[in-house]
Order: C-alpha cells, then sequence, then structure tokens
C-alpha cells in the first residue's frame, strides 16, 4: 500500500512546504494591498461622518432651544401665595406677555354624581344599563358617548358596580357601607354645569326568573337634568369660578387654559376666607408676568458652548495626517482635509460673524457675542441681558425672526434659522451625510465581497501550488530511486 505524503517535499526530501506557504503569502499580500487600506480608509471615513453628523445634531438642539417654541419668549412668574399648599399653578405658554393680575379663586368645578342605599341583600332583575355622559368637541359641543353594562337576573350590587366600572369613559362606581345599606355613587367623571348624565334601562325580551331577585333594575333609569323623583341624591356639577382683576371667568374643569391668553392656570382650593361672623372675604393672589432673562441668557449661553464644541470636533475630524519618508502615519482626523467638511464650517462661521438685523442697526457683538483670535465665541451675559430688556424684539428679530413664510428660510430671516437650515440639509433623513454614509457603506461591502472572492482564490491558488509540487516532488522522488537503483547495480 502506498504510503500518504502529508507534507510537500516529504517524498524527495525537498523543502516544498517553505516554497508553497511563502508563494501563499506573497499573493496574500498582493491581493490585500488593493483592498485591505480601501476598506480601512472608507471605515475611518464612515466613523467621521458619523460622529459630524452627532454634533451637528446636539448643535441643532441648541438652536432649537432657541427657535421653537417662541424659545426667547421665556417668562419668569411670581406670585403672592405660598409655594407649599399654593391656591392654583399657573405657567405661561409661548406667546405670554408681560403682565400683572390679582386672581381670586371663588369655587372648584365639581363632577355631577348620584347616589342611592340599597337593602345590604339586594338582588337585582336583569337588562341592560346604557350610561351617557357630555363629551363635547369643538366640532359638536353637545356632543355625547355612552357606555352599556348588562346585568343578569340575581345580580348584587358588587356585581353591577364591577360591570359599571369596566367603561373607558371616566363614569365611576363605588360602594359604602353604612347602618342604613349599602350606598351605591355613580361618578360622571365630567365636571362642569353642563355635566349632566343619563342611565337608562332596558329589559325588552329579557325573560326574567323573579325567583333570583327583589329589586327591579329600572330603578337605575335617570336623567340627572330632568329628574325628579326621590330615590336618587343628585349632586350636581359645577364650574370653576375664578376672579382675575374682578372680572369673573368660568372654566368647566379646573384648568383655565383659553380663558386667559399666554398663561394656563389650574385651581387648586379657593382664596376666600370665613371670619367667625360667616362673612366671606376676597384674598386675591397677585400674579406678576415679567421676561425671564436668566433663562434665555442660559438657551443663549449653551448655544454658544455648542457651537464652540461644533468647531472643536471639525477642526478635530479635519486635522491633517503627517508624513515619513513620504509614508502616511494616519496621525489625521477621520476627515483629514475633507472638502465638504471644510466648506461646511467655512459657511457656519461666515454666517455667524457677518450678521446684522432687518434693520442694520444691531450685529451679534452688540448684543454680547464676541470671538478670539482661535475663533472661539463667547457670551457677554450682562450685554447680552441689557439687550433682551432694552431691544428685546430686535434680539429676537436677528436671531430667530421669520420673513412671512417659515417654510422658505431667505436672507431676511433670523441667523438661528438660516444656520438650522443649513445644517439640516446634513443631518435630515437622507441628506447630505446620509447620503455619502450610505456610499461608504456599499464601498465597504464592495471591499468585503472582494476579500471573500480573494479568500475563495487563494485556497484555489494553494491547492493549484499542492498538485504542481506533489507532482515534482513524486518526480524527483521516482529520479532519486532509479538513480540509487543504478548505484548499487555498478557498486
Amino acid at each position: 500500500m502506498a504510503s500518504m505524503i502529508t507534507s510537500a517535499g516529504a517524498a524527495s526530501g525537498m523543502d516544498f512546504e517553505s516554497i508553497i506557504s511563502a508563494s501563499i503569502e506573497l499573493k496574500r499580500s498582493q491581493l490585500e494591498n488593493r483592498v485591505t487600506e480601501q476598506k480601512e480608509n472608507a471605515s475611518i471615513e464612515l466613523s467621521g461622518v458619523g460622529k459630524l453628523k452627532s454634533a451637528l445634531e446636539d448643535f441643532q438642539k441648541s438652536i432649537e432651544a432657541l427657535t421653537e417654541d417662541n424659545g426667547f419668549n421665556a417668562r419668569k412668574i411670581t406670585t403672592s401665595q405660598s409655594t407649599d399648599n399654593p391656591y392654583f399653578t399657573i405657567t405661561a405658554k409661548d406667546d405670554a406677555s408681560n403682565a400683572n393680575y390679582d386672581i381670586d379663586v371663588k369655587q372648584l368645578a365639581k363632577t355631577e354624581s348620584i347616589a342611592h342605599t340599597f337593602n345590604k341583600d339586594a338582588t337585582f332583575s336583569g337588562g341592560k344599563l346604557t350610561l351617557t355622559v357630555p363629551a363635547p368637541t369643538d366640532d359638536d359641543p353637545n356632543a355625547t358617548k355612552s357606555f352599556e353594562v348588562n346585568i343578569e337576573d340575581g345580580y348584587n350590587l358588587a356585581q353591577i358596580r364591577k360591570e359599571i366600572n369596566k367603561n373607558d369613559l371616566g363614569i365611576t362606581a363605588s360602594i359604602v357601607s353604612t347602618s342604613a345599606g349599602d350606598k351605591l355613587v355613580i361618578d360622571s367623571g365630567v365636571s362642569g354645569k353642563d355635566a349632566a348624565f343619563s342611565i337608562e334601562f332596558d329589559d325588552s325580551g329579557v325573560t326574567h326568573d323573579s325567583s333570583k331577585y327583589n329589586t327591579d333594575s329600572s330603578i337605575f333609569a335617570i336623567d340627572t337634568e330632568n329628574y325628579s323623583g326621590s330615590d336618587w341624591t343628585i349632586t350636581q356639577g359645577q364650574d370653576a369660578i375664578i376672579k382675575v382683576d374682578g372680572e369673573e371667568v368660568t372654566s368647566s374643569t379646573n384648568e383655565f387654559d383659553t380663558q386667559i391668553s399666554g398663561v394656563t392656570i389650574n385651581i387648586n382650593r379657593v382664596t376666600d376666607t370665613e371670619d367667625d361672623n360667616g362673612n366671606i372675604k376676597e384674598n386675591p393672589v397677585s400674579v406678576n408676568i415679567a421676561e425671564d432673562t436668566d433663562a434665555v441668557t442660559t438657551k443663549m449661553q449653551n448655544f454658544v458652548t455648542a457651537y464652540n464644541t461644533l468647531m472643536d470636533t471639525m477642526d478635530s475630524l479635519y486635522k491633517h495626517n503627517t508624513y515619513t519618508d513620504g509614508a502616511n502615519n494616519y496621525d489625521g482626523g477621520a476627515l483629514s482635509g475633507d472638502s465638504m467638511l471644510r466648506s461646511l464650517k467655512s459657511q457656519i462661521q461666515n454666517m455667524m460673524t457677518g450678521i446684522t438685523n432687518r434693520s442694520g442697526d444691531l450685529d451679534i457683538y452688540s448684543v454680547g457675542i464676541e470671538f478670539d483670535s482661535d475663533g472661539q465665541m463667547s457670551l457677554d451675559t450682562t450685554k447680552f441681558k441689557e439687550n433682551i430688556k432694552d431691544n428685546f424684539n430686535a434680539v429676537v428679530n436677528l436671531f430667530s425672526g421669520e420673513d412671512n413664510d417659515p417654510d422658505n428660510v431667505t436672507e431676511k430671516d433670523g441667523v438661528l434659522l438660516r444656520l438650522d437650515s443649513i445644517i439640516e440639509t446634513y443631518t435630515k433623513s437622507n441628506g447630505v451625510l446620509d447620503e455619502r454614509s450610505e456610499s461608504l457603506n456599499a464601498e465597504i461591502r464592495d471591499y468585503e465581497a472582494q476579500e471573500s472572492e480573494n479568500a475563495a482564490y487563494l485556497e484555489q491558488y494553494e491547492e493549484n501550488l499542492r498538485q504542481r509540487y506533489a507532482k515534482l516532488d513524486t518526480t524527483i522522488a521516482n529520479f532519486n530511486n532509479s538513480l540509487n537503483y543504478l548505484y548499487s547495480a555498478l557498486s
């Protein structure tokens, strides 16, 4: 049986294995030099694009804090009430203006509810209850919503309560056990003087088993708006009432959101007090709304910090590689010498340093923005606050003013809007940076495919080498055997 050759040259004694290994490594190096460096460069560039996008998005957030929701129009609200147990809370909206109010809480909103006391052993006949509550909309102030409750003969009060509470309309049912019986309270969950609700009962088509119940469920049929019976106690809903500078204002809930422009008020308790003789004394709370220059200044300082961070990131990404004896040291930024990055940075810098407002009498320097010799931005907070107080509209106009059409940013718009418009083209979905990332990912996929092809080629290349050297090994081995035979025949 022929012996198996386990290593190239085993038969002839020649070191063909080293030759094969050296040939494969040489071929591997030739193939990798065409792919590895390009793939690595594309990966570095892709990482740089990701870092640039992240830095731009962080910068955008600082811009949006000043441009969205009237960011410059921050208001500070102070009141004369206790902060531990306030009569109401008041918050400023985007369009709030400076103002002073005296606010007196007269009455809290109340939901409509009904109550009835049943015997503790009460069981009820079957049928269907339909509970209807007001659900006004802007289009239909008389709109309602309904919920059905199915009762079977023999249900007790607890079972009916459980079925009622399965609704999603805000209606709640509760039971209070008293010495007189079990008191069922049904609350509509809707407040206001127009919060009347109704319960209809229908047992048509139901075959009753009178042995199972002792109370007719028709007792639940009630219209709180028109009820005149004595079985149920009705607690009428009521509006919340406040006085603003002596003028009465009402709301169906404890929130006053549209009644006073620029603010939302949520009331907690009445401000009126009663003396020992039962006399009611009004106790209005004074409210002052003014510019919150500290809040706006903080937003602007955040913008300045974000700008400097962005510039530093861009500089780091753009840093050029150094070379030693003509060889690249790859010690620069991930976007070393990138023309797109250089152009974007120039756009942002030029926009910031060359801006005046539309009337030409105010620029970013006069409101407290400064630049040092390295291009780093700083904010003179004292000067900025003074301009917010004295030239509020001009400052807003300079930074975030819109020229009629907010969807079409022009040279007449504020600097922050124009900055955001430029950056958005890079950061938006399918924007400049997304397209570049996709292109780089496609390149990397191509390089990876080439690497797979190279690996398969190297396997075939090695197999061919081994076949060729195996034949040579056999030939030399046969030649050596022939020589040995001749030597032995001649000796």
